[in-house]
C-alpha cells in the first residue's frame, strides 16, 4: 500500500520532498564541510561514545551490526575500534557515502544506499539480518520516525538491539539551509527524552535503557547534550509493514 495515500502529510509534506531537500542539502561540497567535522573527532570522542555505550549493552565478536544513517562515518569510526564485528552503513546520500567509503580505517564496512524512514525501505535488507541496529544523530532527521523503526524491528534477529543516540536540540539549532525543516521532522527540536522511546515502543520494541550520554557529554566537542535509548526486539509484536 501507497504510505503516503494511507497516511497524509500534507502540513509538513510529503517523503519524496524531504528526501530530495536531504539530497540536495547534502551536495559535494556540504559533504566535504559535514565531513571535515568528523573528521575533527578524536580518540577521546571515539572512546567516550564506546563507554556511553557499553555502560548497557556488551558486544561480541561476530555481531552483524547496521548503522542507519551512517554519514560519512563517525558511529562507524567507533565501532571499528571493537574486534570481530560486521559492519554494515547505511546512507542515502552518494557524497557522503562516498566520503564514509575512502577512509582507510573503515575498508572493511560495507555500505549500502538508501534511506530507512518508509514501508518499502524494509526491502534493503532481509529480515533477521542483523544482531544490532545502531545510529548517531539520526532520528531526528527522519521523516517518519515509526516506519524507520518497524524497518529496523524488521532487519533485526530475535531479541536484536537497537542503540539510538541522538541530541536534545532547540528549533534554533535549525538553521541556514536546514531553516524550515524543524517543522516537517517529528523529533527535530525534541527536549525530552520520553519521545523517542515511546516511539520504539509503538514500533515493537522493548525498553532497556534511557538515560545521558554523560562520558560524551563531558567532552569539550559536545555542545548539545547527547541522549541514548537502547531497546531489545519484542517478539509479541510484529509491527506492519503494508
Amino acid at each position: 500500500m501507497n504510505e503516503e495515500k494511507r497516511v497524509p502529510m500534507p502540513y509538513r509534506g510529503n517523503y519524496t520532498e524531504s528526501r530530495q531537500r536531504y539530497l540536495a542539502t547534502y551536495d559535494t561540497a556540504e559533504a566535504a564541510k559535514y565531513d571535515a567535522w568528523i573528521t575533527a573527532l578524536t580518540k577521546a570522542d571515539h572512546d567516550a561514545c564506546l563507554n556511553d555505550i557499553q555502560r548497557h549493552f556488551t558486544f561480541s565478536p561476530g555481531m552483524t551490526i547496521l548503522d542507519a544513517g551512517a554519514g560519512t562515518g563517525a558511529l562507524c569510526l567507533s565501532l571499528v575500534a571493537l574486534p570481530g564485528m560486521r559492519i554494515t552503513a547505511l546512507e542515502p546520500c552518494p557524497p557522503m557515502q562516498e566520503r564514509l567509503a575512502s577512509k582507510p580505517e573503515l575498508s572493511s564496512v560495507t555500505t549500502v544506499e538508501g534511506f530507512c524512514d518508509h514501508p518499502d525501505d524494509h526491502s534493503h535488507f532481509a529480515p533477521a539480518t542483523f544482531d544490532v541496529v545502531a545510529s548517531r544523530q539520526l532520528s531526528n532527521c527522519l521523516f517518519d520516525p515509526l516506519a524507520a523503526f518497524r524497518n529496523w524491528h524488521y532487519w533485526l534477529r530475535p531479541s536484536g538491539v537497537v542503540i539510538v543516540m541522538d541530541g536534545l536540540f532547540n528549533r534554533e539549532d535549525w538553521s541556514g539551509r536546514w531553516k524550515g525543516v524543524v517543522d516537517t521532522l517529528p523529533l527535530s527540536a525534541c527536549r525530552t527524552m520520553a519521545t523517542l522511546p515511546y516511539m520504539l515502543e509503538q514500533a515493537g520494541f522493548r525498553i532497556d535503557h534511557v538515560g545521558l550520554m554523560d562520558a560524551t557529554n563531558a567532552l569539550p566537542s559536545t555542545r548539545t547534550k547527547r541522549y541514548m535509548v537502547v531497546a531489545t526486539k519484542a517478539m509479541d509484536v510484529e509491527p506492519d509493514h503494508c
